[in-house]
């Protein structure tokens, strides 16, 4: 009897292990590969304090776009960012009014409740 019970304990280890892992991350875990969440830059800048912020002026980073820029650029509000979380290189060329402007930023593809999501997370990095 004692076997079968350390067979069984065996054989459920072993499932576990087999059995596929799905990681629940939050909004900030599609940013995180790329920006800090705060004042230090990453391989894109830092995105504290990005939303209602204007675009290509967080300090400290250089910005393909801001040449193509004229007049005030943009600010970070849930329409630009809806439209850069979806593609960004797209949303560059549309913002400027230029179809030269590039990004450093590859398209992200993310859309509704996922966008809303990663939005209001930026909303809270004060």
């Amino acid at each position: 009897m004692k076997k079968a019970w350390v067979m069984m304990g065996l054989l459920g280890a072993f499932g576990m292990l087999a059995a596929p892992v799905t990681a629940q991350a939050g909004a900030e875990a599609r940013c995180k590969a790329c920006h800090s969440f705060g004042d230090k830059n990453g391989v894109g800048p830092g995105l504290k304090g990005v939303y209602g912020s204007k675009a290509g002026t967080h300090p400290g980073y250089r910005y393909k776009f801001t040449k193509y820029i004229k007049g005030e650029p943009w600010v970070w509000d849930d329409e630009h960012l809806r439209a850069w979380l979806d593609n960004s290189k797209k949303a560059v060329k549309e913002f400027t009014g230029n179809p030269k402007a590039k990004t450093k930023m590859n398209p992200q593809h993310i859309k509704g409740k996922k966008a809303d999501e990663i939005i209001a997370f930026l909303k809270t990095l004060k």
